[in-house]
């Protein structure tokens, strides 16, 4: 039985007791006037001096557009858009949608436009862009730069086929899953998504287009990195994990190819990206509840066995402190040249202190490392406590006042600030490390391997039945979020123009990954 678009206001819902986030006097084309109220949840439709009876819910299944009056249009390539006299919404119910029409100024639609757009997806996408060129695309997906046309705001378009994506196992819950926890995070660090378009085909979601990058190219092409930038890059992504943990959620796929940069060569415009595994802490049951990419996983999370079982956000500290220790040593902390080899090390979690490439390394940042690193997640140092380390203090303070007076970048900072005078420890780890070659053996680093070790690869849904000596993690981390999808700098020959080719993961299956980013199919 097909739901209806408006229905009865439900016992929970109480219109009465609650302020609406937006209202507006609109018409409907016959010419009868409806208020409308906006809430969190709920869409209510009253007539004049009447009670409120019904509602629409603002859920998946649930649409709206923005209606424009036709312009003529000069040639076959003129896309210029009409002015805006309405508002729709729609419920897709099979093969017939149930429509809703409603007339109102464009300052109206406009806030109206605001209030839905993290809340529901906007129906019709191909007449609202212009799509430039094709910058990523995996075994099943496609990313596009674009601009859209009202404003000619550029972005990065992630599209798939709705179709083929919904018959994935736990296909549907993980597209609401990340595109909720999505319209949830507003952060400088954390990459933006700004609205979702629908077709009766495809999904269309709009993403910040990042041009700086992926920490991952960084160190596959050997860009030289010093302490400074390491800093940077340390203090904003903490910043976004502090964002995300604060509102009980965690990444659980923190790794090289999803730390991200908006702009070539400003390590403090760090980006955290790829929200398919992200999930709230509390969530009665999680969606994924063992995952992940094997050397990068928490010691908590890859030794669970227990399938209904609870962890922290303080796992996500143990995954960037195992990226904190590539960067200061040049080596991963889980070095096996094998899939079953990196596993065991990542369960074991032991962690070698002691290697020489570890013995220059300022003592501030080994001791933070070793809070980061500590396997009892309840001894764990978490994300506010990183940023006030000595080693990172100097630098969050730098960082959040800049974005606080939205300052220049922190180059152009006063060479007589506290931050430049780095200290002869920090002087002889830059000048004794070897900068110009990141990681001695590439191949041996958890997201560098090679194509028959890929092949060789075995993931696990955390709902399958798995022996206890099974090797194996369920890692859906083919994501085009990564730089090498929708981060490709303007200039071919800029140093940090990503990979060729989408590789994001030495243990990445790319037609098993995340149901979200998986598939691209045109309307």
């Amino acid at each position: 039985m097909h739901q209806k678009l408006w229905i009865p206001i439900p016992n929970e819902f109480k219109p009465k007791q609650e302020h609406p986030i937006v209202q507006g006097e609109f018409t409907k084309p016959n010419g009868k006037t409806r208020l409308l109220y906006g809430y969190d949840q709920y869409v209510v439709c009253v007539k004049k001096d009447e009670q409120p009876k019904k509602c629409l819910k603002l859920e998946f299944e649930t649409k709206f557009e923005i209606l424009r009056q036709p312009v003529q249009k000069k040639d076959e390539d003129d896309d210029s858009l009409g002015p805006i006299i309405g508002i729709q919404f729609i419920k897709e119910n099979g093969d017939i949608n149930q429509v809703y029409k409603l007339n109102a100024t464009a300052k109206l639609i406009l806030e109206w436009r605001s209030y839905l757009s993290p809340r529901i997806n906007q129906w019709q996408f191909h007449h609202m862009f212009r799509v430039y060129k094709k910058i990523g695309k995996g075994n099943f997906a496609s990313v596009y730069m674009a601009e859209r046309i009202e404003d000619g705001e550029e972005m990065a378009i992630k599209a798939f086929a709705k179709q083929a994506a919904y018959a994935e196992e736990n296909g549907k819950e993980a597209i609401l899953n990340e595109l909720a926890i999505m319209r949830q995070l507003r952060n400088k660090h954390l990459m933006r998504m700004f609205e979702v378009y629908e077709t009766s085909n495809s999904l269309y979601v709009a993403l910040e287009l990042l041009e700086g990058g992926s920490l991952y190219d960084l160190i596959k092409d050997k860009v030289p990195i010093n302490t400074k930038q390491i800093q940077q890059i340390m203090v904003g992504i903490l910043i976004g994990l502090q964002e995300m943990h604060k509102k009980e959620i965690m990444h659980r796929d923190l790794k090289l190819e999803n730390i991200l940069f908006k702009t070539p060569k400003k390590m403090e415009s760090v980006v955290i990206a790829d929200f398919g595994l992200a999930t709230h802490v509390n969530e009665p049951v999680y969606l994924y509840c063992r995952c992940g990419t094997p050397g990068y996983v928490a010691p908590e999370v890859i030794n669970l066995k227990d399938m209904k079982a609870k962890y922290s956000s303080i796992c996500d500290i143990y995954s960037l402190g195992l990226v904190f220790y590539l960067l200061l040593t040049g080596k991963p902390a889980f070095n096996g040249k094998s899939y079953a080899t990196v596993v065991k090390q990542n369960r074991e979690a032991n962690i070698d202190f002691e290697i020489k490439s570890l013995q220059i390394v300022p003592a501030p940042a080994v001791d933070l490392l070793k809070q980061m690193l500590e396997k009892d997640p309840k001894k764990r140092i978490n994300a506010e406590k990183c940023m006030q380390h000595p080693f990172l203090s100097e630098m969050t303070k730098a960082i959040i006042e800049a974005e606080k007076e939205d300052q220049q970048h922190l180059d152009e900072v006063d060479e007589g600030n506290e931050l430049n005078k780095i200290n002869d420890e920090y002087s002889k780890f830059d000048a004794n490390r070897n900068i110009n070659s990141p990681l001695q053996s590439p191949t041996q680093s958890p997201g560098l391997i090679m194509q028959k070790q890929v092949q060789q690869q075995k993931q696990i849904d955390s709902t399958q039945a798995v022996g206890n000596d099974s090797p194996l993690l369920k890692g859906k981390v083919d994501s085009i979020d990564s730089t090498q999808s929708i981060g490709t700098p303007k200039k071919k020959n800029n140093q940090y123009q990503p990979s060729p080719q989408i590789k994001p993961s030495r243990f990445a299956k790319q037609a098993q990954n995340n149901p979200l980013l998986k598939y691209a199919k045109k309307d």
